[in-house]
Formats: C-alpha cells, structure tokens, sequence
C-alpha cells in the first residue's frame, strides 16, 4: 500500500475568532480530549510516525490541548511540522503573552503558519504584534511564515502580504492553490483545461487528519468535509486498524494505490462527462465525491 503517514496532524476544534468568507469549517462543540490525543500519538511513535503539526478551527483556543500534547510529543522524541493560525486571536497583550510562553515552556520548537490574504480579516496591527512576540520569544527568524490563498483576490491578498513583509522582510511565504468548493465556490473555475499531476496525494500530505470528534481522514485537503473518506477514529482505532480500515475503504485505497488518474479515466470508460479539465486534484477528489452517482463510482472503484 502506498498509503505512508508521516505525521499526526490535530485539529483539536473547530472554535475560531474570524467568520471568513470562504471557510466550510462547521462550528462545532466537539472538542478533542488530550488524553485521547496522547494515547493515539504515543501509538503512531511506535508505528514509526515522528512528525506532529496542529491546525483548526484556531488551535490557539485549544490551548491546553497544545500543551499537554507538545509535551507528550517532547517526551516521545518526535518533530513539529507547523502549526496554522490567524494570528490574531488573542484578547490582549497579556493574552498573547501567556499564551506563547505557556506553549514555548510546553516545549513546541516547529514553525507558526499565519494565514494571510484577502480572505482573512484580519488587523495588521495585531498580527505585526502577534509576529513579533513570536519571533522574540523563540528569538528565531524563521519562526513564523506566511501562507496564502491563490487564484482569487489576488491584488487584496498581495497588498497585505506586502505590508506584513515591510515590516519583517526575512519571513517566508508559502502559496496555497483555493479550491472553489461550498462558500468558495464562486470564486474562480475549477476547469482551467489542464488535468492535475498524479501524486497520489502526496501534495496535501500522507497524514493522519484527527478532527475534533476524533474521526481520521487520511489527507490534510478536502477529506475532512467528505465522511468517504473517513478511515475511522482515534477513540476507539489504534494506528494498526486505521491502517487496516484505509485498505478496506475503496476509495481511499484506490486514490493512494491507482491514482486520481486512474479513477478519472475509469470514469470515463464508463460514460461519465466532466465539465472540463482541472489542475487542482484536491477539487477533483470532491467532485467525484459530491457529483459522480454513487452507484457508478461504486462500479469504476471495484
């Protein structure tokens, strides 16, 4: 199987201060238990898993969550990849304060991933607060990077970036492709009249997507919103049934064994029409989800 996870990334809620216009992230009540969290974590070291990252909702409301796993993630040796956040998120300068020492104490040395684009309503002010205490505390350069949606607003989004590099030249930027999917929809077409190239998924990650409730998805794209690609749960699953259960589900196991491609191609075969070609697989992966009759995927996947 070609299916290799290679970090546990936690979304410990889905809370969050901003209400973005393109984000499908459902508000929910579900939180994820630490203790659960390190339990599964201390499986996936065993397993050969060495890399944790966190994300959300904002993880930074999940505060006790963060450090109670960092530190359980020290014990066992392992690495951070990044955390993702909005960087503005804190109430005050004394909020902020306690905050970042309580989780640079906890021992979290990965890097901090602010999201910055038209998109993010964020103040400047406060993220130029938010960038600075970071990297004074850390006192490291390359603490904190930049990642941004592309494809849509794109004069917006470089105009704030441009402002937040005036300020700290050196950080580095990331560029994240916008899939136009729910509230994002409008924004630009999919079908730009080139296929995606086939990596089998390894763009968006191998990885093992904890969602609040607990459930795992086996990518960090558009598997969160898509139960069919749900693999199972980290309440009751260890690493070696997730892993046994991707086998089991078709069409995860087909996405990481065949391809994208392959299930495109099948499609097709069996008379089923796209709307055009589209670079983005992470899109292509929910259309199949959210428009191929099921009975039909059923079919090109067996």
């Amino acid at each position: 199987m070609k299916f290799r996870p290679e970090e546990v990334l936690f979304s410990p809620t889905t809370r969050c201060n901003l209400a973005c216009p393109h984000c499908d992230i459902i508000r929910a009540k579900k939180k994820l238990p630490a203790p659960i969290a390190i339990g599964f974590l201390t499986d996936c070291k065993r397993r050969g898993i060495d890399r944790v990252g966190f994300t959300g909702g904002e993880p930074f409301l999940a505060l006790d969550f963060l450090c109670a796993v960092t530190k359980r993630a020290v014990a066992l040796g392992m690495y951070f990849n990044r955390m993702m956040t909005n960087g503005v998120w804190f109430r005050n300068t004394k909020d902020l304060e306690h905050s970042l020492n309580k989780l640079k104490n906890a021992g979290y040395d990965g890097s901090i991933c602010v999201s910055v684009d038209a998109f993010h309503r964020q103040s400047i002010k406060k993220l130029i607060q938010f960038i600075r205490k970071v990297s004074g505390l850390w006192n490291r350069r390359n603490m904190v990077t930049i990642a941004y949606v592309a494809g849509a607003r794109a004069c917006e989004t470089q105009k704030k970036v441009r402002r937040i590099l005036s300020v700290f030249p050196g950080l580095r930027t990331y560029k994240i492709g916008l899939s136009p999917v729910g509230k994002a929809a409008h924004l630009l077409d999919p079908w730009n009249g080139k296929w995606f190239k086939e990596d089998y998924c390894r763009g968006p990650g191998n990885t093992f997507f904890v969602m609040p409730d607990g459930s795992v998805k086996p990518c960090c794209g558009y598997a969160n919103e898509n139960e069919e690609l749900t693999i199972g749960n980290i309440r009751r699953d260890s690493v070696k049934k997730l892993l046994l259960n991707l086998k089991k589900n078709r069409l995860a196991f087909t996405i990481f064994n065949s391809g994208l491609s392959a299930i495109r191609k099948r499609l097709e075969k069996h008379g089923f029409r796209f709307p055009g070609k589209t670079s983005d697989h992470c899109y292509f992966c929910y259309y199949i989800i959210e428009n191929v009759p099921k009975t039909l995927l059923k079919t090109c996947l067996d």
